[in-house]
């Protein structure tokens, strides 16, 4: 994964845009207002957490149990939390970030973006290995046994193989 030659540029500069916010708002609604939204916005972010997480655990569980891939519930269930870590973090900008993730609409294009550049594959228990995963299956009459104690590894007596006469019912 190649990331974005303005990943270090945004990581230097949102903290910097995120105290100029807190000073403007500060300067209109003074120091205790601004705390105080603040920590509105991060309790509201810890109550988001809590109910998203516990309702996404039920509609994944709903979802499985009626034998679909939940990956669509997921991906919700994920951008919904990131809104909720985005209004845990000080500041206006994360939170106002984080109302439009929460807003069904872009919350959606945005799922669309993601989607299109995953790949969800599924394995059924009932289906047979792929062929690349290193596990050679061998009929009966594909193999011989040499016995216990040609290993260093396994001791005891030797069994003999099926094929020589011994029964290893």
């Amino acid at each position: 994964m190649r990331l974005s030659p303005y990943v270090p540029l945004l990581l230097v500069a949102w903290p910097i845009a995120e105290i100029a916010a807190l000073v403007w708002v500060g300067g209109y609604l003074g120091v205790l207002n601004t705390v105080g939204l603040v920590l509105l916005a991060a309790f509201g972010g810890l109550a988001l957490f809590r109910y998203v997480g516990f309702g996404l655990l039920r509609r994944v569980q709903a979802e499985l149990s009626g034998g679909r891939m939940p990956a669509g519930t997921l991906l919700e269930g994920f951008v919904v939390l990131v809104a909720g870590i985005l209004l845990i973090l000080p500041g206006f900008l994360s939170d106002v970030l984080a109302f439009l993730l929460l807003f069904a609409p872009i919350r959606r294009l945005i799922i669309a973006a993601i989607a299109a550049r995953l790949t969800v594959s599924t394995v059924s228990s009932a289906g047979r290995r792929p062929a690349d995963d290193g596990v050679v299956d061998l009929d009966e009459g594909e193999w011989k046994s040499r016995g216990r104690g040609d290993s260093p590894w396994q001791g005891g007596p030797s069994i003999p193989p099926p094929d020589e006469g011994g029964d290893r019912s």
